[in-house]
């Protein structure tokens, strides 16, 4: 469909690559009840999908960005990391919503929250609020990464980095 992209993470000798055959789009079409909602070609704008084994199992798991009829804004609204079930069947890993300061990591969130395989690490990262100049115009914004770790049950934050704006007032 118009907007899919695909990327896939070096292949290891071995790895279950299962999950391909799976015809995501759809899957999400279903889950998310857009085949009740929209019309059919303008159910999914577009879909990013990259694999990489997150959960140690030996299986690549598919880390989905796409953009639905459901958005509002033209960004990714649906984000997620989708594990092969046999047979024939997919499952969407969860995030541990009981992280400590969950709730303040995506203070001065700006724009879109991403999510990314980066240096073979699942991240969340988005542009930082950082305020305004004197003058009214917006500072340059930073960058804040929240890097997960899998507990065996559920995608955990491992730790979260910030990185400084490009430039002040």
């Amino acid at each position: 469909g118009a907007g899919l992209g695909i990327e896939a993470a070096p292949v290891r000798s071995g790895l279950d690559r299962s999950i391909r055959k799976i015809h995501l789009a759809g899957y999400v079409i279903r889950t998310r009840g857009l085949d009740k909602i929209c019309s059919p070609p303008k159910r999914i704008a577009s879909m990013n999908i990259r694999y990489a084994d997150l959960d140690g199992d030996n299986a690549e798991e598919a880390i989905v960005e796409a953009v639905t009829c459901r958005s509002t804004d033209g960004n990714a609204d649906v984000l997620g990391v989708f594990a092969y079930q046999p047979p024939d069947s997919v499952r969407e890993l969860p995030f541990d919503a009981a992280t400590p300061a969950s709730k303040a990591i995506f203070d001065g969130q700006l724009g879109p929250v991403r999510l990314e395989l980066i240096d073979g690490r699942l991240v969340r990262w988005f542009a930082l609020d950082a305020g305004r100049c004197a003058s009214g115009d917006p500072k340059a914004a930073g960058k804040r990464s929240i890097l997960y770790r899998w507990t065996g049950k559920a995608f955990a934050v491992d730790r979260v980095e910030d990185s400084r704006p490009t430039r002040a007032c």
